[in-house]
């Protein structure tokens, strides 16, 4: 099989840490209408990925959602760890006897076992609960009066645990919160989201002002260099993440030389990123999703699939979550900022040829594979450079993070090195 499109989408806890990821998949357009078989072809598209790509790295080791179809649960062994995957069973797999054994079957050998659109109305499927670890339930539409009556309908069956998926706002997070759900999914928790406000907050003010001085067009070097001196603690950062093993060795111990060595552009988009991590309410996987983002986007123009300026579709990947960073609309956002038409057109309206990479990449996040298709990009480079961008963003993270954590600056030895041993 020669298309594997794939996507991820993050699965929080009560705390709002990452537990594990859905993985959206299926085959390629073509490819998947040549298998008379739809179950065959979904079990081949979910084998051939795991090879090609590898679990882990696409989970970064935590627990893949899979959704298995009726033959491969049946008739096939699970070819992965237990503790590395939580089989979904999807709404229109038929309750049978005979799979509820299966079902039964996989728990005892210590898999963990997810019931995918579960309706309290739907009575054939209430036979598979004893076998269960999980129960999901779509909120989307659903009345605030039915949120709580299925959490706590379930609760009263005895169900281990209870995911709501698709949410789509902070009032229906806040709800299933209060019904007793434990585990949270939707666009409102992994994809930036529009708030009500009308202005940035004030705690936020410093950040777009920094954000706004490092996309002037007419910045120079000297000037950069005054900006991100003012904070001691993102100078800092800087020239550590510089020195990470993540660059080649170089000598670089100043900001003029991160400047030179980087890039304007380059600089001012590390400098906002590196800024970003430092808001200690924003949860780690908004970072990761905006570093994957903006890197994909990158790759693609540098492949000539859309815009120029492979730097400007990096910056308009990272700015397409500044909504949920700054707790403002976008559109409030871009008015404070000096972006040029082009930028401003792909993150407001997803039009022009950077908006059309924007559009692309976004489809991809959500396993929306029609809209991937109608934005006329390569839905098989989108992916390929979606999946490297994963491992990417992670190893970017792995030192965004440990940056994050450290207070105390020290002028750097200009060499590659690892991260210092925490004290």
């Amino acid at each position: 099989m020669s298309e594997i499109f794939l996507a991820r989408q993050p699965v929080f806890d009560r705390e709002l840490r990452v537990c594990g990821y859905e993985l959206l998949y299926r085959a390629g357009r073509e490819e998947s209408a040549r298998f008379a078989d739809g179950d065959a072809a979904t079990a081949t598209v979910i084998l051939s990925a795991f090879m090609e790509i590898g679990l882990r790295s696409i989970t970064g080791g935590q627990p893949a959602y899979l959704n298995l179809t009726r033959r491969f649960l049946l008739q096939q062994p699970v070819p992965f760890p237990q503790h590395e995957v939580v089989i979904e069973v999807l709404e229109d797999v038929a309750p049978d006897q005979e799979l509820r054994a299966a079902l039964c079957r996989l728990s005892r050998q210590g898999y963990r076992i997810a019931l995918d659109d579960y309706l309290l109305d739907d009575s054939g499927r209430e036979r598979l609960l004893p076998c269960v670890d999980m129960v999901k339930v779509d909120v989307l539409g659903m009345a605030p009066q039915e949120i709580v009556r299925h959490a706590r309908t379930l609760q009263r069956q005895g169900v281990p645990s209870l995911l709501a998926e698709k949410i789509e706002s902070r009032e229906v997070m806040d709800l299933c919160r209060a019904a007793g759900f434990d585990y949270f999914q939707g666009f409102f928790l992994s994809r930036p989201t529009t708030l009500s406000r009308r202005s940035v907050p004030h705690n936020r003010l410093p950040l777009l002002r920094l954000i706004a001085s490092l996309q002037r067009p007419e910045l120079d070097v000297r000037e950069i260099e005054q900006i991100i001196g003012q904070d001691v603690s993102l100078s800092y950062k800087i020239l550590r993440y510089l020195a990470s093993p993540l660059f080649p060795t170089r000598d670089i111990d100043s900001i003029r030389a991160a400047v030179l060595y980087l890039g304007r552009r380059q600089l001012a988009n590390w400098a906002v990123l590196l800024a970003m991590t430092s808001c200690n309410d924003q949860p780690s996987e908004r970072i990761v999703a905006l570093l994957v983002r903006a890197r994909t986007c990158e790759q693609l123009v540098r492949h000539r699939y859309g815009g120029s300026d492979p730097g400007a579709a990096f910056t308009i990947g990272l700015f397409s979550g500044l909504d949920a960073v700054l707790d403002a609309p976008l559109s409030v956002i871009c008015a404070e900022l000096p972006l040029s038409f082009e930028v401003r057109q792909a993150l407001l309206e997803l039009e022009g040829p950077y908006g059309r990479i924007l559009a692309a990449v976004l489809a991809q996040e959500r396993g929306d594979w029609e809209r991937l298709a109608a934005t006329g990009v390569d839905p098989m480079q989108v992916n390929h450079h979606y999946l490297e961008s994963l491992k990417w963003a992670d190893a970017q993270w792995a030192w965004l993070a440990h940056l994050s954590r450290s207070e105390r600056p020290e002028r750097l030895a200009a060499r590659r090195r690892g991260p210092p041993s925490e004290s």
